[in-house]
């Protein structure tokens, strides 16, 4: 019984803390850029850079998880919580490319006010 326990995969849970620690660097490098605005743009733009990559490198991930968890939840029906396709496709195709240039944006605008 002991060594069958060895060959046993757990499947280890998702990252939970994420889409807080990404809202809470936003909001501090955004209360930030009023004193440092050449620091709060660089964090900003590595953040949104980061933040965007990481959807769009897990977007089949998500996809897959959220109809799982949307089939276990019963009292969650409605037209704004069902799955839709064309909202994924316009979040992977539109909205998270956005926030990634956005993320440059920032990150050239630093470097911009860091040389004048």
């Amino acid at each position: 019984m002991l060594i069958s326990h060895l060959f046993v995969h757990h499947k280890t849970p998702g990252p939970r803390f994420a889409p807080g620690l990404f809202i809470g660097l936003i909001a501090a490098f955004s209360l930030l850029g009023q004193t440092k605005p050449v620091f709060a743009l660089a964090g900003l733009g590595t953040t949104l850079i980061a933040g965007g990559t990481l959807i769009e490198l897990n977007r089949r991930r998500i996809w897959d998880d959220y109809l799982k968890s949307f089939r276990k939840a019963k009292g969650v029906r409605g037209l704004w919580a069902k799955p839709n396709k064309m909202y994924y496709t316009v979040n992977v195709v539109f909205l998270w490319p956005f926030i990634i240039f956005l993320g440059v944006v920032c990150l050239w605008a630093s470097y911009v006010l860091s040389y004048n």
